[in-house]
């Protein structure tokens, strides 16, 4: 299994919980990056999270995963990529 970044999109109170976690796919696709699809999120601040290069947060492509195996936390989301990931969940899980 190749290690890839992430954006945990789960709740602390669900994380506290539950033995899982809820992702969402983090790429650094220049494809992705020059034309973000409906839910992508292009971090503006991807430097201070600990990637490698600009990157997207895919919030359409979540996934679940054991806890145990998530190894390394790189870094948090700045408050505006935040706001930015949050609103994108919204739209594409049809929240209001």
């Amino acid at each position: 299994m190749k290690r890839r970044p992430a954006c945990i999109v789960s709740s602390s109170a669900y994380n506290d919980q539950e033995p899982d976690v809820m992702l969402a796919m983090v790429t650094s696709s220049r494809n992705r990056l020059q034309r973000p699809g409906v839910g992508d999120v292009v971090l503006g601040d991807w430097q201070s999270t600990g990637l490698l290069r600009p990157s997207v947060v895919r919030t359409w492509r979540i996934f679940a995963i054991e806890r145990r195996l998530l190894t390394l936390t790189l870094g948090n989301l700045t408050p505006t990529d935040l706001a930015a990931v949050d609103q994108a969940l919204k739209a594409v899980l049809g929240l209001p």
